[in-house]
């Protein structure tokens, strides 16, 4: 079995080994613990998966048996791993699940009835806060911002944003992300090729509120690798994505990710060593020569901000969508017949259902394809109202005016 993130793949071997499990030496083995490079069985795999997550949870001190604790649920297979593990080790424990539906079309609807599903099955109380009903914009509008090849970095801003409203409309002390070891070294190393030191002390395990009315911050999975969650998940039948947001892209994070994999081919300790490296001599040097930041409230949404004109990140982001008046990127029928009214004959309109394959071929194609209408406002239809938005959302981030006509 494979199991693709963006453009990172994970290869998923479980068969009968013809031995006994190495740890209990009772089953047969039936799947490799990558990083221990030892074939155990299903058991024994669950109980070293959990055991090292508990250890993490009880060495950093991380929760409390009085804690409400937040868990943000993306849909993946990491927040969902980390949740139900949550169940698993601490049933007493107040739980409580969130998704933000952040309007991405054809994919964060998905998201939603996946993690509808999983939390009523693991009897967890699932919050679901919908960002185009509550604050009248979608994720995707950024694609008219000049975020358009950066959309990841804006709504990393909201989430951070909602993370905080959130979990002080839910009264919850502390929230937990699914943030695994991969995650962790491979943004480690990006901030240190920039320079950002403070960055890099800001990765702990376990992050205490740094402003009044602040929530603790918890990475459980801190000390897992990718790979072995995405193990566990299909072990235990964790219902996860199996497809990528449309504007997933290749961030240096991710690069610095592959590179990782393939240092561990000769080296399995390499993650951890860099790990040990960062959090116990790293951080406490930074810690001790740098000031840290001073933190004051946003003027416009009151939330915590280290910027020096006191408007943060997520606030300049959302000027930028009030600027824009239209933000229409997708269209009914009708809807189609009424916009063209006033374009003249400045438009096109194509149909993908022959050149579908377009959407897979290299950003070079794509562009040679549309080339002859760069000028024009274009239409577009497909066999499925999602192709054609996927296209849409491909060409406006060349420049191009598309629209997606949603037929059915």
């Amino acid at each position: 079995m494979k199991h693709y993130n963006c453009k990172e793949e994970l290869k998923l071997i479980i068969k009968d080994y013809p031995f006994l499990c190495k740890i209990c030496k009772k089953e047969k083995a039936l799947i490799e613990i990558p990083s221990q490079k030892i074939k155990v069985c299903k058991n024994c795999y669950n109980n070293f998966f959990e055991n090292r997550i508990k250890k993490t949870i009880e060495k950093y001190k991380m929760i409390k048996p009085q804690d409400k604790v937040g868990v943000f649920l993306s849909g993946g297979k990491d927040s969902s791993t980390l949740l139900f593990v949550l169940k698993k080790l601490y049933p007493d424990i107040n739980l409580q699940a969130i998704f933000i539906n952040l309007g991405i079309r054809y994919y964060s609807d998905k998201l939603e009835d996946l993690v509808k599903n999983f939390c009523k099955n693991l009897e967890v109380p699932l919050f679901i806060y919908n960002l185009p009903e509550k604050e009248g914009y979608r994720i995707d509008d950024f694609i008219f911002t000049y975020f358009k090849d950066k959309v990841c970095s804006a709504c990393g801003a909201i989430k951070r944003y909602l993370f905080s409203k959130i979990a002080k409309e839910l009264e919850l002390n502390v929230i937990a992300t699914g943030h695994h070891l991969d995650d962790t070294i491979s943004v480690m190393l990006n901030l240190f090729f920039q320079g950002d030191f403070l960055g890099i002390a800001k990765l702990q395990p376990s992050l205490p509120p740094l402003f009044p009315n602040q929530v603790k911050k918890i990475k459980p999975l801190y000390t897992t690798p990718e790979k072995e969650i995405l193990y566990y998940a299909i072990l235990n039948e964790i219902p996860f994505e199996n497809f990528k947001c449309p504007h997933a892209n290749v961030t240096p994070s991710k690069k610095i990710k592959e590179l990782l994999t393939k240092l561990e081919d000769e080296n399995r300790q390499i993650k951890y060593q860099l790990l040990s490296v960062f959090t116990k001599k790293l951080i406490p040097l930074i810690k001790s020569n740098y000031k840290e930041e001073v933190l004051s409230l946003c003027i416009k949404c009151g939330e915590i901000t280290s910027s020096q004109d006191k408007i943060c990140s997520r606030c300049k982001r959302i000027e930028l969508l009030e600027k824009i008046d239209n933000k229409t990127l997708e269209l009914t029928k009708e809807e189609f017949e009424d916009y063209i009214k006033n374009l003249n004959s400045n438009w096109v309109l194509i149909d993908l259902k022959n050149r579908e394959n377009l959407l897979n071929e290299s950003t070079k194609k794509l562009k040679r394809f549309f080339k002859s209408y760069r000028d024009k406002h274009i239409f577009l239809t497909a066999s499925e109202p999602e192709i054609g938005y996927l296209f849409t959302l491909k060409l406006r981030k060349l420049n191009f005016k598309a629209y997606n006509i949603k037929t059915v």
